[in-house]
């Protein structure tokens, strides 16, 4: 694992409890679907950091 998926990983760990916080909080239905709009924002990257994580160690796999 490369430090930039370990970092990009972390931000978007925080970025995806940030949403859900202001999702949580929010006291109309514009913040509360902005808020859950960035946690599965945050989501769909993170499967994205680990397929190209995989990607990559079977790319090296296959060299």
């Amino acid at each position: 694992m490369s430090a930039d998926r370990l970092i990009f990983g972390v931000l978007t760990i925080v970025v995806g409890l940030f949403g859900l916080f202001y999702a949580s909080g929010s006291h109309d239905g514009y913040s509360y679907f902005v808020g859950l709009a960035l946690f599965f924002g945050a989501v769909l990257f993170m499967f994205q950091l680990i397929k190209g994580h995989y990607d990559q160690q079977e790319q090296d796999a296959h060299k």
